[in-house]
């Protein structure tokens, strides 16, 4: 009888072949991780496993809705195979499970929107006492600061000594003054993407808004003209392309989140899948 992680491990092997199809090589990827999902949903079928049943046909429903877009080669990077064992003096800075990558590879649901400066608008909203609107001149007239922090892929990769430079998200959510009952945040992306941080999250020095990477602008498939960044959960919470802070009495689980990854994303405690919830 298949297992939960057993099940699992063929929905993130699917995933896996979407996040890291080479360039022009979308649509046989997409083929690839059609057949692996097909194979988790009969194989959940089989355990009567309903939960895992739910986020193939997820996947499945992704992938119908995938097949009406079309890709643009320009979005993606071939530069995420080129990983190195971890280097000695940095070992108590790399997660179990992680390896170091000297390159930063792309992974993103959806294609790089564009970016109209004269329409784009941050908020922050929710149950706060004073709601934010900044367009993004006011917003890149903040106050800045930089930020030093390593990030960690849930596919296993790590990218050290990254150097971001924005707003701290402690900074925004000061002057929204959030409400004694708030306790979480929902981070909204482009086309709505979500992902859920605790507030306390947030509230952390090194969480940050960010418009440059070591010391240029952010490239638009790494998240231009904003995107957070939470060095201390895996990458899929440091949602791109940022646009609206909701703040939050109860928590919501976002986009990966329902699909089956897990609810905190804590990487030091390999926090990967919801079944580990459970657990």
């Amino acid at each position: 009888m298949p297992t939960r992680p057993e099940i699992f491990h063929l929905i993130e092997t699917a995933d896996n072949f979407i996040k890291y199809a080479p360039p022009g090589r979308e649509r046989a990827a997409e083929s690839r991780a059609r057949k692996r999902y097909e194979e988790a949903c009969a194989a959940a079928t089989e355990a009567g496993d309903e939960e895992m049943a739910r986020l193939a046909g997820l996947r499945l429903a992704d992938l119908d809705r995938k097949s009406l877009e079309r890709y643009d080669p320009n979005d993606d990077d071939d530069g995420t195979k080129f990983v190195s064992e971890i280097p000695e003096h940095a070992a108590e800075r790399v997660p179990p499970g992680q390896r170091v990558t000297r390159r930063w590879p792309v992974l993103h649901e959806g294609r790089v929107p564009r970016f109209d400066s004269e329409t784009w608008r941050f908020e922050v909203r929710g149950s706060v006492e004073e709601p934010i609107e900044l367009t993004y001149d006011e917003l890149r007239s903040l106050p800045a600061g930089e930020v030093r922090s390593d990030f960690h892929c849930v596919t296993g990769w790590s990218k050290l000594d990254n150097v971001w430079t924005g707003v701290p998200t402690k900074s925004l959510l000061g002057r929204a003054r959030p409400l004694g009952t708030a306790a979480h945040v929902s981070v909204v992306g482009e086309r709505n993407y979500t992902a859920n941080v605790p507030l306390e999250v947030l509230s952390e020095d090194d969480a940050i808004l960010a418009w440059g990477h070591n010391g240029e602008d952010l490239a638009p498939k790494h998240g231009h003209p904003l995107r957070l960044v939470v060095p201390n959960l895996y990458g899929w919470k440091s949602v791109k392309w940022a646009r609206r802070l909701d703040v939050m009495d109860r928590d919501k689980r976002g986009y990966w989140e329902v699909r089956g990854y897990h609810n905190r994303a804590d990487p030091w405690r390999e926090e990967r899948y919801s079944y580990q919830e459970l657990s």
